[in-house]
């Protein structure tokens, strides 16, 4: 039999819970702390205002439950694996917000099923589902028409569950990045490991409040709201005019392009200005923020090559007859080409720079990859060629984060590229990049 607790032990601390603290593990923490530090984890889990009611219900709930592990630890364990089931919650809701009352499946042959009309919930989905599978077996003598779901210009493969609701989420463009889609296989394989548990376990609450964030970002971003410095789904980044300079012994620094009025010109040293969301000390730091090339994609965010290189005086004269302007820019999802030539694999391009290539550089395999960020563009290729051949040479690959979008002549990458990201017009910057002393790890 239950043990039954009297309201003073029910409202009693577990002492797990206390140990929890803003500085990691330690001595237990003061009741009214430890209460308002849990409700401070998860007090910037909000949804957007479009948000399905069911789902914004079923996560303000989660969220208030949060708080409640101070009582008892296992409530911590309890909200972190609802919340994976909130998230097949919140694509079957947005699903059918999203088809506006009919799905339409096609067949192999082209031929298209009846639009199934009024559809209000997810169970009208699954009738649907059902439907067209009773129509192919109707006809045993003949193949299987294979009936799959019609998103825009696309088909896919759609059952109604986890997986084909994923699938047809990435379809519809309403989740994107390359890196998060092995963190939605990830989070579909703990939801199915809940779904379906062969065992007893435990979750801290710092483990159930990153599940909360991410489950805040993945509906988020279902909705259309990416998320401003989001860890799965990120908003645009600002990026800044500023100001590069290096000399010959190897010494790099950055700063904002105003920076140039704060001193006369040193001895040695040449200057660029570009656009860029990094910069030393900044938020999107990143570790080859000084490996800057113009016809390169080398570093991490997306940098923009504005003039350069000359001196102190020259940098300034431009930017204030030019005044330029900092910009947003999206970093997920980057389409980059790539020329394979000698057994040698070239660091990233952007598909404009490679347009503008011509004679004796357009030479050698050129592959068009679908990726976050250029190291992963780079890695993906420089496998393709490994043994055993483990990457995707179309679609998404599974052994990394990239989409391979083709492969073939400098012409026909440049297709791939354009019918991914429409027109694409060749620009030809300078050869402009920072000594080799602080290049990309992957020289060429």
């Amino acid at each position: 039999m239950a043990e039954i607790r009297s309201l003073e032990e029910l409202q009693t601390p577990d002492r797990t819970a206390l140990v929890f603290t803003p500085f990691g593990l330690g001595g237990a923490m003061p009741t009214e702390r430890a209460a308002e530090f849990l409700q401070r984890l998860v007090a910037d889990c909000e949804l957007a205002s479009d948000v399905a009611e069911g789902t914004r219900r079923e996560f303000d709930r989660l969220q208030r439950l949060f708080a409640y592990g101070l009582l008892d630890y296992d409530v911590f364990t309890v909200v972190d694996d609802r919340a994976l089931l909130v998230m097949e919650q919140a694509l079957r809701e947005r699903f059918v917000q999203w088809c506006a009352g009919a799905v339409t499946f096609e067949d192999a042959n082209g031929l298209e099923s009846p639009v199934t009309e009024d559809v209000r919930t997810f169970d009208d989905v699954f009738a649907a589902v059902k439907k067209v599978g009773r129509r192919s077996r109707r006809r045993p003598r003949q193949p299987s028409p294979q009936w799959r779901l019609k998103v825009g210009g696309t088909l896919i493969d759609f059952n109604g569950m986890l997986a084909g609701l994923r699938a047809w989420a990435r379809a519809a463009g309403l989740l994107r990045g390359q890196r998060t889609r092995g963190i939605e296989h990830a989070m579909s394989k703990l939801r199915d490991a809940v779904a379906h548990p062969t065992g007893y376990h435990r979750t801290m609450p710092v483990e159930t409040a990153r599940t909360l964030h991410d489950l805040t970002e993945f509906i988020n971003q279902l909705w259309g709201h990416p998320t401003p410095g989001g860890r799965l789904y990120p908003a645009p980044v600002e990026r800044d005019v500023v100001v590069m300079a290096w000399n010959d012994e190897g010494s790099v620094h950055m700063a904002q392009a105003d920076a140039l009025r704060d001193d006369t010109d040193a001895d040695g040293y040449h200057y660029i200005l570009i656009r860029s969301a990094s910069r030393p000390g900044s938020r999107y730091e990143d570790a080859y923020w000084s490996a800057f090339d113009a016809r390169f994609e080398t570093t991490q965010f997306p940098a923009e090559y504005l003039w350069g290189p000359g001196s102190r005086s020259d940098a300034l004269a431009w930017l204030d007859a030019e005044q330029p302007k900092g910009d947003t820019v999206d970093y997920v999802d980057r389409v980059f080409m790539l020329r394979e030539h000698d057994g040698q694999v070239y660091p990233p391009m952007h598909p404009e720079v490679a347009a503008g290539l011509t004679g004796e550089v357009q030479r050698g395999t050129w592959h068009t990859v679908r990726a976050d960020f250029p190291e992963h563009a780079f890695a993906h290729v420089r496998g393709l060629s490994g043994s055993p051949h483990t990457h995707a040479r179309t679609g998404d690959c599974r052994n990394c984060a990239a989409h391979h979008l083709g492969s073939g002549s400098h012409e026909q990458a440049l297709r791939a590229a354009e019918d991914a990201i429409g027109v694409v017009t060749p620009r030809r910057p300078p050869a402009v990049r920072i000594p080799d002393s602080f290049f990309w790890p992957h020289r060429f």
